[in-house]
């Protein structure tokens, strides 16, 4: 199942703008690190919004990269805050740019639901790579991925729908692509709705990750025990990241609501889970190319075995959603 989400369209972007969490973070982790000798670079700078926050934090420079036609619309963003002789727009692809000189701190937004899966940080690797200055800041500094076994009511309701032959019809083929499906983007989630606390799949510190390790696959094996006596459905997965010295932005199911959500991977049947009972979950996440990226996953609960089809996860265009 192919998720789509074009960021080349201004109107994509106001949901991001809009969160308060996740821009408030940013700008924040930038207020801690930018000084005014600072040079910052912004890759997928979308229309603009982390730039102007470096820029509010005194940097002297900053580069605002951004591939797709939305460039056009921070340049005018960058001008109605009169910060045009801070930030210099730049249209075009980060791998194939020269820039000026090397720059002090990077920041992008190439987060997706549970971190990597939008698989736009090779692009920031190699751009830290090239264009970091020893001893430079990275913002996200270190990203880590959760999961957890979940009951999704709402999931639950829409599975029973197509195979209660609405209608008089036969709909369960649409029953079976639906627990299938990845939701990229479920607000509500919460920890009531958890079979229990979340696990670590990985770690990225955005720092040190190399270029191989952040084009690689991502792979978890995880043991779950039910805290709780009920149904799961689902697994929920979300990310928490730190950056500079006391700055953390989390999707969680306990944290502020953000655009992210939580995603959620079905498991098929809606399953009874009693208190310790064990969840057994095999997790693969997969690079498809820049912005996509494949999920497949598979669970043991007592005698019960699920696995998934091959999901592919399609984010568009490498701009920072902003």
């Amino acid at each position: 199942m192919g998720i789509e989400i074009s960021y080349r369209d201004l109107s994509n972007h106001g949901s991001m703008l809009q969160d308060e969490v996740r821009c408030k973070a940013f700008r924040d982790a930038l207020a801690e690190v930018v000084t005014p000798d600072s040079v910052v670079l912004d890759i997928g700078a979308g229309t603009g919004i982390l730039s102007i926050f470096a820029a509010q934090a005194g940097a002297k420079q900053v580069y605002a990269v951004e591939r797709s036609p939305v460039a056009q619309s921070a340049k005018q963003i960058i001008a109605a805050n009169g910060l045009s002789d801070q930030i210099t727009v730049i249209q075009g692809e980060m791998e194939s740019l020269d820039l000026p000189e090397k720059v002090d701190v990077i920041v992008s937004e190439w987060l997706g639901g549970y971190g990597v899966d939008e698989n736009l940080l090779p692009i920031v690797i190699e751009a830290r790579d090239r264009w970091l200055k020893p001893g430079g800041v990275m913002i996200p500094g270190t990203t880590t991925s959760w999961m957890a076994p979940a009951y999704d009511k709402y999931l639950q309701e829409e599975i029973e729908f197509w195979y209660s032959r609405p209608y008089g019809v036969d709909l369960s083929l649409v029953g079976d692509d639906t627990q299938r499906r990845t939701e990229p983007s479920c607000h509500h989630i919460t920890p009531e709705d958890l079979a229990c606390d979340g696990q670590l799949m990985w770690t990225v510190d955005s720092h040190t990750c190399s270029v191989a390790e952040s084009n690689g696959t991502f792979e978890t094996k995880l043991e779950f025990i039910s805290e709780c006596e009920g149904e799961i459905n689902a697994l929920a997965a979300w990310f928490e990241t730190k950056s500079a010295k006391t700055v953390e932005l989390s999707n969680a199911p306990d944290c502020p609501d953000t655009h992210w959500g939580r995603t959620l991977f079905p498991i098929g049947d809606t399953i009874h889970v009693s208190i310790g009972t064990r969840i057994k979950v095999h997790f693969i996440h997969e690079p498809f190319g820049k912005g996509h990226s494949n999920a497949k996953w598979s669970v043991e609960i007592d005698d019960y075995r699920y696995q998934s089809e091959d999901t592919t996860l399609l984010t568009g265009d490498f701009s920072e959603p902003s």
